[in-house]
């Protein structure tokens, strides 16, 4: 139903509304169905990231999230330009509907932002979160400046396993998370000896890899890169140039809860050598995909790739 008699449009207040949540300022200027179509759009970016972490890593996903990303930023600029011009048409002439009503804008805005804030600290918390890698000790799966995409549902659908790249809290060091290489899980028999990992009595087997499969990252990465094998997984590591290696870890049976993990970056790593294991429960996700890489954007992309 309509009001013949109502008060023009306003450019100002359908921008306010519109950034407030998207589509209401086209819904203020009487365009509902553009409107519902845009703010209905806009809830849909949380459950998109969620499909996202539930798919194997891959280039393809992390470039499928950045567009959902840049999607929802355009739609939400869009709508506000749009919004803008058409109050500016409905300035001399426009009939107000019964959705046209403070109330009903004031519930717009709750959901919107409700569900923004809400949908922005669950991806956080329980599905994605970005980490800066600051020191070397990953070289050379992670360089120093890499930033990177934890997947916290990983571990919400299978156990952690060896060879899995991961981030975890470190207990004695609040507010601090470090990422390393599981080696051993609870149960298991490990033991360095010589820059040797032993995993319940067999030496992990590894191989010379060449530096030329690190491709525009090979200037980056000083020393001898190896391929090392553990339960079937296969990742690189390095044994930096001019380092003296780390003191053996004696022989020990990882406890129940926790797990062994070890820096890939050999010779340069504070890991469970030093640090004794690490907590399952304090294991945050697997590292999946790099978003902003160093030296190279070659190396953009999923992590396992």
């Amino acid at each position: 139903m309509s009001t013949p008699n109502s008060p023009a449009r306003s450019p100002l207040i359908a921008v306010i509304l519109s950034l407030a949540a998207t589509g209401l300022g086209q819904i203020y200027c009487g365009r509902i169905v553009r409107g519902l179509v845009m703010f209905l759009g806009s809830l849909l970016f949380a459950p998109a990231i969620v499909v996202a972490a539930l798919l194997p890593p891959a280039t393809i996903v992390l470039i499928g999230l950045i567009l959902a990303l840049l999607t929802v930023l355009g739609v939400y600029v869009f709508a506000v330009v749009d919004a803008f011009r058409l109050a500016r048409r409905g300035r001399d002439f426009f009939h107000s509907m019964d959705y046209n009503h403070p109330l009903v804008y004031a519930l717009f805005i709750l959901v919107g932002l409700t569900y923004s804030a809400g949908g922005l600290y669950f991806i956080r918390s329980s599905v994605f979160e970005a980490f800066a890698i600051p020191t070397a000790s990953e070289v050379p799966t992670l360089l120093p400046g890499d930033r990177v995409l934890v997947n916290k549902t990983t571990y919400l659908r299978r156990f952690v396993r060896r060879g899995d790249e991961v981030v975890f809290r470190v207990p004695s060091e609040p507010g601090l998370n470090w990422a390393k290489r599981v080696i051993a899980l609870p149960g298991d028999t490990v033991e360095v000896k010589v820059n040797e990992v032993i995993v319940n009595g067999r030496q992990l087997p590894r191989e010379p890899a060449p530096r030329a499969s690190l491709g525009a990252a090979a200037q980056e990465v000083k020393g001898e890169l190896f391929e090392e094998i553990n339960a079937g997984r296969r990742y690189r590591i390095l044994f930096a140039a001019d380092t003296k290696p780390l003191p053996d870890y004696p022989k020990a049976k990882v406890p129940d809860g926790m797990c062994f993990v070890l820096g890939d970056n050999r010779n340069k790593s504070r890991d469970s050598r030093t640090m004794g294991f690490v907590a399952l429960g304090d294991v945050l996700g697997d590292v999946q995909h790099r978003y902003w890489p160093a030296a190279t954007w070659a190396r953009f992309g999923g992590l396992t790739e």
